[in-house]
């Protein structure tokens, strides 16, 4: 398949912010419910985020796409994937899991290439998924991890800290160190186990509150993340239901 450039319109920053009405509240998670849903259902819009994996890959290597549209019954498009600055060869017949997060449920299910286009902008046309799988997203969720994060304060200073407690709307930092005070911004860089593969995550966060150690010994900060990024908060979905699930 040639390397053509995506459009302006479907190749903007993968990247791009979660809508507002689904950035809202600070305490979510995934039910261990599955719910009974189909693909028109999910009622993705242009740009969604989603990520897809090839079966038959035994590294668990995933790569982050778009979605375009659907046409009922029979396919579904995406834009190409990228891999080092460069279109990833897509082979007709190929098996690929795709999952997701529309907002309300966490989704995954297993198509395949019809074919890759290259005009008028490069796409995948995937087969109909008439199988998925879907947990719902509901509130109050949190696990309780040790996860390494290094912390930017407004000065440019960084302290590096434990990060517990975590939910994808917020967490828990124990610091040896202030790294500010209430209403303060900081950023957030941080790494997350997901299929084998090490994710790094950068998110922006709001400090909500701030308490001395039991022991003196430091302090325990109370963290919003702000404006996640949605393949960030799909990772940070993914990464909390697994911990739930085998916690």
């Amino acid at each position: 398949m040639t390397n053509t450039d995506i459009n302006t319109d479907i190749n903007t920053d993968i990247n791009t912010d979660i809508n507002t009405d689904i950035n809202t509240g600070i305490n979510t998670g995934i039910d261990n419910q599955t719910a009974g849903t189909n693909f028109e259902s999910l009622k993705l819009y242009p740009g969604d985020t989603m990520q897809i994996q090839v079966v038959a890959d035994t590294s668990l290597v995933h790569h982050w796409v778009k979605f375009i549209g659907f046409i009922k019954g029979n396919c579904l498009l995406t834009t190409l994937p990228f891999k080092y600055g460069e279109g990833m060869w897509i082979l007709k017949g190929e098996k690929f899991v795709i999952r997701g997060f529309n907002g309300k449920f966490a989704y995954a299910f297993t198509t395949e290439v019809i074919c890759g286009y290259t005009t008028p902008f490069s796409f995948i046309m995937f087969s109909w998924p008439h199988n998925m799988e879907s947990r719902i997203v509901r509130k109050a969720l949190r696990v309780d991890v040790a996860l390494p994060v290094n912390v930017s304060r407004s000065n440019n200073t960084v302290i590096s800290a434990m990060l517990h407690d975590v939910s994808v709307f917020g967490a828990m930092v124990d610091s040896s160190e202030q790294i500010g005070t209430i209403g303060d911004h900081v950023q957030t860089e941080l790494f997350v186990e997901l299929d084998g593969n090490s994710e790094k995550m950068n998110v922006p966060a709001t400090i909500r509150n701030v308490h001395h150690k039991e022991d003196g010994e430091g302090f325990k900060i109370g963290i919003e993340f702000n404006d996640i990024k949605q393949n960030d908060r799909l990772i940070l979905n993914y990464f909390i239901d697994s911990v739930a699930q085998t916690g």
